[in-house]
């Protein structure tokens, strides 16, 4: 887990190559290195969080054994002791290292490695034969890779902080703007908020060779196929089986591992999985609140042990808390991000230093793989099925010129590979919308501590598993997550099961209107936001005193121009 760097066909001189290099040091706390093929401009970089194989072995850029290959790499391949077993004989390991199992991969099965890969990452290969790099995103992004070409350059990076710090100028993409004001969308496609900065798609691989940019896609969960006449017992076993191994797989690590626990079925089924693999001494991070109706904590602290007890590590956010926390979180996610709850993560993140734990798992991923949303109970619904975020946005309020400028993009399409409404529905928040900036937000949040995050629900074989099962193995009779819920019954308590989804977000609007009014009517006032060209001023300032005299309790449209601002002065002003 670690940060990379890279530019090739670059006249960038070593001493500003690693100074961009170190502004991913975060990332990467435990040691650093670069790799220069001066021939062909190429330069690589790495920053190192040591997780696998501690010792000076694991040190990046990595060569093959020959010296023909060079990776920088970010992730984990969790079955790398299985693909060594594999590759013995064909390839002569000097390290225990998961990075010397991914080179040799590539070494020998070429671009089909990826097939072969349960893990998250993201890296990049530079072939000192052919010139070429080879670089490649996990099938679900958990791992990111932002690119930028120019003309002959070729740069890319963990995150869109260091492509600033390699030269890349900086420049509003008012395309992603329009769509995070007027659909609410952000993350939903390879563009950025910056102008020339790409991401690479998850599920896809690139080449550059010669100045040349070809991108592939390998793995997508619209390929998968519905299965029919299923067994339910044997259904349940699959299950059981695919998380076990998961878990298993994502505790394998020199350095200690805890869990992120919510008082969702979600994250008790992970924590109760891994109490298997642990005992009860294994470190819990939970996000409290102040408020009992948004208070997780109080199911929390009636059924964990006095024992597990001893290992529950809280976090409470506090209003007062929030616009000293915002400006350091800008840096941190470089691209507007999700609000309150966000900064409330960050915050419980920090719990883990002083616990000592590195490795952190979580239960992300499952509302989506089993229709956990509210909306999902009637999939024909137009909420369900709705391209945008238009319920929470305010169009009224932007600039008709701006919307104008802008009318091709007035309409979101998103593939609809299925022929079940909900399977579409589904792979739409994990493909394009919610997944993909949860997935942002909690990486950068999580690196900018040196922490690294893993996700069971999203090993390829549990999605590939999940988007396969008909519809009554996700929702029936009222119930969401059937399949899920019923595997866990009798090992997650009841109580857990009978709570519904609390969700740290509904406390954004309460806070907004009770302690960040004085801060949100400044932005308004400043000189700098009254001549930014997306908003109608006048409607705007009508709707801000309409929500501040209690008229509706969407704050979302009020985030909007409060994030984005602020990441302006961050980054382009």
């Amino acid at each position: 887990m670690c940060g990379i760097i890279g530019t090739i066909g670059s006249k960038l001189d070593r001493a500003s190559f690693e100074k961009a290099r170190d502004s991913l040091a975060h990332r990467g706390p435990d040691d650093f290195g670069i790799f220069i093929d001066e021939n062909a401009g190429a330069m690589l970089g790495h920053r190192r969080l040591s997780i696998i194989d501690l010792s000076k072995a694991g040190h990046q850029p990595m060569e093959s054994g020959d010296g023909r290959y060079v990776v920088t790499y970010n992730g984990e391949i969790y079955n790398y002791l299985e693909l060594k077993d594999e590759l013995k004989g064909q390839y002569e390991f000097k390290t225990k290292t998961d990075t010397e199992v991914l080179l040799a991969a590539y070494q020998v099965w070429g671009e089909k490695c990826l097939d072969k890969f349960n893990g998250m990452f993201a890296f990049a290969i530079w072939d000192t034969h052919e010139k070429k790099l080879f670089a490649a995103r996990d099938r679900l992004g958990v791992k990111p890779f932002f690119y930028h070409v120019d003309g002959q350059k070729f740069s890319f990076a963990s995150e869109i902080k260091a492509l600033l710090a390699l030269g890349v100028q900086a420049m509003p993409n008012e395309n992603m703007i329009f769509d995070y004001l007027y659909h609410g969308l952000y993350d939903h496609t390879n563009e950025t908020f910056f102008t020339g900065i790409q991401s690479l798609a998850p599920g896809h691989y690139l080449t550059w060779q010669n100045g040349e940019l070809s991108t592939t896609k390998y793995w997508d969960a619209a390929d998968i196929k519905l299965r029919q006449n299923l067994d339910e017992g044997e259904v349940r076993a699959e299950l059981v089986n695919l998380l076990s191994d998961s878990i298993r797989l994502r505790f394998r690590s020199d350095v200690p591992v805890g869990v992120n626990l919510s008082s969702g079925l979600d994250s008790n089924s992970i924590y109760h999985f891994s109490l298997k693999v642990t005992g009860n001494s294994l470190h819990t991070f939970s996000m409290c609140s102040n408020t009992p109706e948004y208070n997780e904590c109080e199911l929390l602290n009636r059924i964990l042990s006095d024992e597990q007890k001893k290992y529950w590590h809280t976090s409470t956010l506090e209003p007062e808390e929030v616009i000293g926390r915002i400006a350091s979180l800008n840096q941190i996610q470089d691209q507007p991000y999700g609000g309150i709850p966000t900064i409330a993560y960050q915050k419980m993140v920090e719990l883990t230093k002083s616990a000592g734990v590195t490795v952190l798992l979580e239960g992300q991923g499952m509302d989506e793989l089993l229709a956990g949303y509210a909306y999902y109970r009637n999939p024909v619904s137009s909420i369900a099925l709705s391209q945008d975020a238009s319920q929470l946005v305010q169009r009224d309020v932007l600039d008709v010129s701006f919307v104008r400028r802008h009318g091709a993009r007035k309409k979101v399409v998103f593939p609809t590979p299925f022929a079940s409404d909900l399977l579409n529905a589904q792979y739409r928040d994990m493909r394009y919308t919610k997944l993909p900036r949860v997935l942002r937000f909690n990486d950068h949040a999580t690196m900018a501590h040196g922490r690294e995050l893993r996700l069971p629900f999203l090993d390829y074989r549990i999605v590939e598993f999940c988007f396969s099962l008909p519809v009554e193995y996700k929702i029936r009779d009222g119930r969401q997550k059937v399949i899920l819920r019923d595997v866990m019954a009798g090992i997650v308590p009841e109580e857990v099961q009978a709570t519904p989804k609390k969700g740290f977000g509904a406390i954004q609007t309460a806070w907004f209107r009770e302690h960040l009014k004085g801060k949100v009517y400044a932005i308004l006032d400043s000189e700098s936001f009254k001549k930014r060209p997306f908003w109608d001023q006048t409607k705007l300032r009508e709707s801000v005193d309409a929500f501040y005299s209690g008229k509706g309790d969407n704050s979302f449209f009020i985030w909007q121009c409060f994030n984005l601002e602020m990441w302006f002065k961050e980054y382009i002003d």
